[in-house]
């Protein structure tokens, strides 16, 4: 399924101020246009997939048109300056909500892994999950880099 929303994009010296006014007043950056607008689709579809997940919420949230987005209102709501402003402009994002999902979803899935016996043997001596040690490592791992 895929999802539109307007976006009011803020371009400053340093990066690219995006602002989803359909979302809460939600926003992000990128230093790059690119980066932007690829962080604008990362928050809409992680806003409206966790959404979904709480149970006394399941709708998609409604999309406005976008010639009833006033820029200057979310730039007055975000306290931006003009002097800070190189441009401004307000465009569409398209969000492949199957596609964000199938990339970064939390379905688990199955890994075959290769220890020594003798690991293997002490760790289920101490009851060790497995898989909860492999996410952790992981994690950390990624949380480093």
């Amino acid at each position: 399924m895929k999802v539109i929303y307007p976006v009011c994009i803020f371009q400053t010296k340093d990066e690219y101020m995006v602002f989803v006014p359909d979302l809460n007043t939600n926003n992000t950056y990128g230093k790059t246009l690119e980066e932007a607008l690829y962080m604008a689709q990362d928050l809409i579809a992680t806003y409206i997939l966790e959404d979904l997940e709480d149970v006394s919420r399941n709708e998609i949230p409604k999309q406005s048109k976008i010639e009833d987005i006033n820029i200057k209102e979310v730039q007055d709501y975000w306290e931006i300056e003009d002097k800070d402003v190189v441009s401004s402009f307000k465009t569409l994002v398209v969000v492949d909500l199957d596609e964000f999902v199938q990339k970064w979803g939390n379905k688990s899935i199955r890994k075959n892994l290769t220890i020594p016996q003798w690991l293997n043997t002490k760790a289920e001596a101490l009851n060790i999950n497995f898989s909860q040690v492999l996410q952790e490592a992981l994690m950390q791992k990624i949380s480093k880099e």
